[in-house]
Formats: structure tokens, sequence, C-alpha cells
């Protein structure tokens, strides 16, 4: 079973003020929340057809996981015909990705994994980062084609980004959204810091650590301060959310680190230990 937790945008991405699929979806709202898509099967699906064939491992779908041994080279679907590699992630993206996309990506990584053991983990695993470009939907991304006919190709128009595993953890965010782009599916918001926040989560933290967040998204859902907002759908999105607000991700939105210093000192405490003082 996949979970597929998702972030409506229209809506800033922070709206307040085993792995599961993290997706951040858009949608033609105003103000704060969002809503997450349900849990879905996700079978074995052939590659559709006249599309390059792609091995077991480098789809979603995988029936039973693949990890590549130790030392073994990453390997990504060759229709990424541009790649750039900074702390050990590949950053890959087709033909129509400008230079300026990838220079947001790889800033943005600097910015996350300062620390590097905290970037190890990750690193060790072969994450990658994969930049659709503007106008392409994440279904017509050869690691997520494998999902239309479960969720159906419209779902492609609601998605800004994707955190999950196919050989490796990766994710998948806009060309669009990371040049600021207003027409991008999440209207221009770096939405880069969410989904690596989602990888750090799932396979970086610690196991009090990840009980700790548990405790401390309950305590925010019983204090009312985030209102309706989508970091209070799931201990995932809370995690995801304040690593957003956290580097400042989204300049639009007053949801920033001050904000989650002064009303969430206990997420802010536990991000500042993860991800080093800012």
């Amino acid at each position: 079973m996949r979970i597929i937790l998702a972030v409506l945008a229209g809506v800033a991405v922070l709206a307040i003020a085993g792995v599961a699929t993290g997706a951040v979806l858009n949608s033609a709202g105003s103000g704060g929340g969002s809503t997450p898509a349900s849990a879905v099967a996700t079978p074995v699906v052939a590659p559709t057809t006249g599309q390059p064939r792609l091995t077991p491992g480098q789809t979603v779908c995988q029936g039973v996981l693949h990890i590549p041994a130790p030392g073994e080279p990453r390997v990504i679907p060759a229709e990424y015909t541009q790649q750039r590699d900074v702390l050990g992630f590949a950053i890959a993206g087709g033909p129509g990705v400008p230079a300026a996309a990838f220079d947001a990506a790889v800033s943005t990584v600097e910015d996350v994994f300062n620390d590097p053991a905290l970037r190890q983990p990750l690193v060790d695993q072969g994450a990658y980062i994969v930049i659709a470009e503007k106008g392409q939907g994440v279904l017509e991304l050869p690691e997520f084609r494998c999902l239309e006919e479960e969720l159906g190709r419209s779902f492609s128009e609601h998605v800004c980004g994707i955190a999950d595993r196919a050989d490796y953890p990766l994710v998948t965010v806009n060309a669009a959204d990371m040049t600021g782009d207003p027409e991008g599916p999440c209207r221009g918001v770096n939405v880069l810091y969410h989904e690596l926040g989602h990888l750090v989560q799932g396979w970086v933290l610690s196991s009090a650590d990840y009980i700790e967040v548990r405790v401390l998204y309950q305590a925010a859902l019983d204090g009312g301060q985030y209102g309706r907002a989508y970091a209070m759908r799931n201990a995932n999105e809370y995690f995801a959310e304040g690593t957003m607000a956290y580097f400042d991700g989204d300049p639009s939105t007053r949801l920033d680190r001050s904000w989650l210093r002064q009303n969430d000192p206990g997420l802010f405490a536990l991000l500042e230990e993860v991800y080093g003082p800012r």
C-alpha cells in the first residue's frame, strides 16, 4: 500500500500561520490549508508503449524493493539528459530544464545539507532529485508513469512535487517553481525544501527524533496555533512544512523561521538540532 500525502497550493505551501510517498499538490484555492490524496495500491505496471523500458527498480511501483549494492554506481533513467552533482546528490532533468532551475536546486541542497552527517545516509542510498520541465506532469516522468493507470492523468495537473523511492530515494519538483515562475504548479514556490524534509524524516532521523516529531505534532494539534494549515494533516507533513519554514522556503508568507520559533518552539528546537543553527 502506498500512502500519498498531498499539499494543495493556491494556498502557500506552509499554509498556516517504511517510506511513504509525499506529494505536494496544487489547487486554485486561496488562504491556507490543503488536502492529501487518499492511499492507493500501486502494482507494477508496464511502461507506456513507445517509452524507453526501465529496469524493475527504476519506477516507484516496484513489487519488491530493489536496493542497489553498496558502492554500486547510481543509474537513473536515460531520459534525463542533464545532470548536476552536489554534495553527493544527483540533480537530473530533461533538455528543457533551464540552468536557473538547476542553480536553485543546488543552492537548496547546499542549504539543507550543510552538515555531512545529515546528508551521508541519503548519499549512501544514492538519493537524487528530478526537475520536471515547465508544463511537464509528474506522471510523464519515467519513475512515475506506472502510476497513471491507478491515479489517472488528471493527477499530474495538481502535483507540485513528490518524495518517494525507485532504485534510490528521490524527489521531484518543477522547473517553473524552482525559478519562481507564478505559472508553476506550486505558483513559483520552491517546494524542494518541503520534499527534502520528507527524505530527512524517512531516511535520516533517529528513532527517538521520529517519535518526538509525533509527540510535537500532537501537541501542535492540541494547541491550535496552526489552525487548519496543511502542516496539521499528519506528522510527516508537519515535519516537511516545518522544514520549509525553518529555511524560509517561501518568502511570500509570514510563516517563516521567526514564526516557528515563537509559535512552535519544540519543533523549532528539533529542526535546529537536525539541520543546525541558522
